[in-house]
């Protein structure tokens, strides 16, 4: 397992519903991933806002994304390749 820091801005198609944010796709480094599964979802309170992070899988690989309420921008934090 090889875990690679990446702390990008990345653009995210997200569905707003029922109070929950869900990532269902993203692009990173020219490629679109789909969002096959959410593994993990925690909020960060403070700060001025929320921050909202997410475990999510595509295919083999298990991405950290997060999504900031104050500038309203995601980040990919880290990729783990198996």
């Amino acid at each position: 397992m090889n875990i690679e820091k990446v702390d990008e801005a990345v653009r995210v198609f997200a569905v707003f519903s029922g109070g929950e944010v869900n990532p269902v796709r993203f692009q990173w480094a020219g490629r679109e991933l789909d969002v096959y599964a959410i593994n993990g979802r925690w909020t960060d309170r403070g700060g001025g806002g929320c921050t909202y992070h997410y475990s999510v899988q595509s295919g083999e690989e298990t991405y950290y994304l997060h999504f900031s309420s104050g500038d309203l921008q995601w980040w990919l934090d880290q990729v783990v390749v198996a």
